[in-house]
């Protein structure tokens, strides 16, 4: 299962208004949480197919660069500010899923 990755267009950014700069953030979350969904997937896996554990290490490794490195070209494109807000708002939706979770693993305790 190939991880999709959701390069933010920086060239966008600069084209977009605030409103659209913050649409194309929550994307970026967006895909980056189903992507952790997909390594999810292959790690689960990996239980049964050996092989995929080096596929795991890979995707995860992938995936955290290209976080560092949105991170990096967003700071020097001077969207930071703007990005932090959509980070805090993302922190907010992991935060309600995490406690969802949390809810329903008590539940079943």
């Amino acid at each position: 299962m190939p991880v999709k990755t959701f390069q933010l267009p920086i060239e966008e950014l600069a084209r977009a208004d605030s409103q659209e700069r913050m649409n194309i953030f929550r994307r970026y979350f967006a895909s980056s949480r189903y992507n952790r969904l997909l390594i999810q997937q292959v790690l689960v896996r990996s239980a049964s197919d050996r092989s995929l554990e080096s596929r795991v290490k890979k995707l995860e490794e992938d995936h955290n660069k290209d976080f560092s490195d949105a991170v990096k070209a967003i700071k020097k494109s001077g969207y930071f500010d703007e990005f932090i807000i959509a980070v805090k708002e993302e922190d907010e939706a992991l935060q309600k899923i995490i406690e969802a979770y949390d809810k329903r693993m008590n539940r079943e305790a």
